[in-house]
């Protein structure tokens, strides 16, 4: 008897009829499908008891009641069976795909059809859907002929089409609350699965590294297949090649102690190999490990600027100084870059709304994405997508809040009103913002209860509840930088004050009151310091937050119509002039080649254009970069945007300060002048005189 047939069989020990009609549509089978189980059943019980128990009058099975008792003793169905609600199409396809990502060897349609107790003609038609399914999931389907139908998939592509199988079958039954909690428990035992969970949040704790609960749920569903995988094929170790994963990494010690827990938990013993895939789906779900890891890369964030310059243009509303959305969006991509290499899937379970609510935004990323993002960097399905969307959501979102009104600000200072007073000053003179007033640290908290404050600038460190920036009286040049990107990271345009003719300037105001406060004899020597405090007018300070492209790209570092052979002559021409004035040595340059080697072209950054340089600072004396144009371009290997003609080497000693270059010449390479500039040049002061005409990133 198959599973149906015991249901059939329940039924009858239970009201002692059926209706075989209403068996058929429940079941999705013919009339004479139900007629042969009847038979079916009519041998086991003439086997049993001697008799057939079972009659059939008018499509209506039934039982004499004196033989329901019977039936009772043999009717028990004693399988784990989630077919006797009748399965829709959906849920039937997705069945069967998991069936043949299970399974090593071929399924025939009628084994199929007898599992899922439908008739080959609605196997057949399941097929075109799964055929679907593959197509779309890039999942290998072969049909051959006196075999059957197979996915041709090694273990760890098994595991990844199982985990979405699932989590899509999840959906799907979502829809209806009865089913939603029951879906692992058709593949896995309750108890296997609360265990799993136990185990990895007690590593999350140990660890103090936390996966999101949907990175965490498809962890554990992971874990739960490789103890299934494992407990129903033998050669299941042998199947797994060990990838490789740093077993200095966090996420390789968080799953080396989760694999560790499992074994002895579930009296098993998962391969070695299992560590590092448990360890590759911990990273390429966490941000947190990603973010700890990531040395910087130069080209994620060429990526990133471009965009964002590209969305705000299309959206028209400017996010390029939005500090917030682009470090979020570079650990994001570098998340993406992650997952990719690891052959991970992210699943989005907000992905429709997400689409729907945002649908033109939506389709405007796509096409970004598309454009700017190598194919090689992330996958590009709808779930990324989604994901990066949200990002852009959020900043437009922060962005059109706050973009109607001036934030609202309050100085605090523990020296006195004079300071005070000079904050305030440089406060006026860089910012369009809504001052409230001063006040001492011992007040703030009234004061707060009082008016609500967007920002607080303070001279003394505060309590880390309070969003505020901490600054030098004098208000230097970092001090206003860091103003400015908190006030960009609430949403806030920044904007310098309109020129206003007044009869005193800030200066003389503060001079003004100075001499009111400071004109006794006794105190001259307290009114020089003071005025020694007065911010130069026409000097900067000479340490710069961020370096502008004329200040990184000097005429001694452009060299003109150089012939390279191939690739990896071209990273050494274009890193001469650094390594010549002592920027690098030839250490950094063959890091850059090394790892174009390892990664591929990923600094050929657009048509016709690279950005060599490495993630890792070995090499790099200062923060430096070099042009050179190629009189014969050159392939690197990058069929979207070879040849290469325009060579900049970038090397920087930190995370940060080359950025506002970076946006400059991101920005300069949509422009079809500066191109033409690049092209046309005889001189290589023709492109700096361009550059220092139209660079903004200050």
């Amino acid at each position: 008897m198959n599973i149906r047939q015991k249901y059939e069989l329940k039924m009858l020990s239970d009201d002692g009829h059926m209706d075989m009609e209403k068996i058929g549509e429940l079941f999705s089978i013919h009339l004479r499908t139900v007629r042969y189980d009847v038979q079916i059943l009519n041998e086991y019980l003439l086997k049993e008891f001697g008799t057939e128990c079972i009659r059939v009058n008018n499509k209506i099975a039934y039982v004499e009641e004196g033989e329901q008792s019977r039936l009772a003793e043999i009717a028990d169905l004693n399988v784990k069976d989630f077919y006797t609600d009748r399965l829709s199409g959906d849920e039937r396809m997705l069945l069967i795909m998991f069936d043949l990502c299970w399974s090593s060897s071929y399924s025939t349609i009628q084994s199929l059809a007898d599992k899922y107790f439908v008739s080959r003609a609605t196997v057949n038609k399941d097929i075109i859907a799964v055929k679907e399914y593959c197509r779309k999931n890039e999942i290998r389907f072969v049909s051959s002929r006196g075999k059957g139908i197979y996915v041709d998939a090694n273990e760890i592509e098994r595991r990844r089409h199982l985990t979405k199988i699932i989590r899509d079958l999840t959906t799907v039954k979502s829809k209806d609350d009865r089913y939603a909690q029951s879906v692992y428990s058709q593949w896995f035992e309750d108890q296997d699965l609360e265990q799993i969970k136990a185990i990895v949040l007690e590593v999350e704790e140990q660890f103090s590294t936390y996966l999101a609960d949907i990175a965490y749920e498809a962890l554990v569903l992971h874990i739960a297949l490789s103890i299934e995988r494992f407990r129903t094929n033998s050669q299941y170790g042998a199947l797994l090649q060990k990838p490789a994963t740093k077993k200095e990494s966090i996420q390789y010690q968080m799953a080396q102690e989760i694999v560790g827990r499992i074994n002895v938990a579930f009296e098993i013993n998962l391969p070695e190999a299992e560590i590092h895939y448990v360890a590759l789906h911990i990273g390429a779900k966490s941000s947190e490990v990603i973010k700890s890891e990531n040395s910087g890369d130069a080209s994620l964030e060429y990526y990133c600027i471009r965009m964002i310059s590209s969305v705000s243009r299309q959206t028209g509303h400017d996010l390029s100084k939005d500090a917030r959305l682009y470090e979020s969006l570079l650990q994001h991509i570098n998340v993406c870059v992650y997952r990719k290499k690891s052959g991970m899937l992210l699943e989005n379970p907000i992905k429709e709304e997400l689409i729907h609510s945002y649908s033109e935004l939506y389709e405007i990323i796509r096409q970004v994405i598309k454009k700017e993002l190598a194919p090689e960097i992330i996958i590009a399905n709808e779930d990324e997508i989604a994901y990066i969307l949200l990002h852009f959501a959020t900043a437009l979102y922060r962005k059109k809040q706050n973009a109607n009104r001036l934030a609202n600000v309050v100085v605090v200072c523990a020296t006195g009103i004079g300071t005070a007073e000079l904050v305030s000053v440089g406060l006026r003179r860089n910012f369009c913002m809504n001052l409230l007033g001063a006040v001492a640290e011992h007040q703030l908290e009234n004061f707060l209860k009082r008016q609500e404050v967007d920002l607080i600038i303070s001279t003394v460190p505060l309590q880390e509840k309070h969003c505020y920036v901490c600054v030098s009286p004098l208000l230097k040049r970092d001090d206003v930088v860091k103003i400015g990107k908190q006030l960009l990271d609430l949403g806030f345009d920044i904007e310098k004050p309109a020129n206003v003719n007044t009869e005193w300037s800030d200066t003389a105001k503060w001079l003004e009151y100075l001499l009111k406060n400071y004109s006794g004899k006794e105190q001259e020597e307290v009114l020089k310091s003071k005025i020694r405090l007065l911010p130069k007018v026409g000097k900067t300070e000479t340490k710069e937050m961020r370096y502008m492209l004329s200040e990184l790209l000097h005429m001694e570092n452009i060299r003109l119509d150089v012939e390279c052979a191939n690739w990896e002559e071209c990273v050494r021409k274009s890193g001469e002039p650094l390594v010549e004035k002592g920027d690098i040595t030839p250490v950094y340059i063959q890091a850059v080649i090394d790892s174009v080697k390892e990664v591929g072209p990923y600094i050929v950054i657009t048509k016709g254009v690279a950005l060599p340089h490495a993630t890792n600072k070995v090499g790099v004396n200062r923060t430096a970069m070099s042009f050179i144009r190629l009189g014969t371009p050159v392939n690197f290997g990058n069929k979207s945007n070879d040849p290469v003609k325009y060579i900049f080497m970038l090397a920087t000693t930190d995370a940060d300060s080359h950025l506002g270059a970076l946006q400059d010449l991101a920005e300069f390479l949509d422009r079809p002048e500066f191109m033409a500039v690049l092209e046309t040049a005889k001189e290589p002061s023709d492109i700096i005189l361009y550059i220092k005409s139209n660079e903004s990133s200050r």
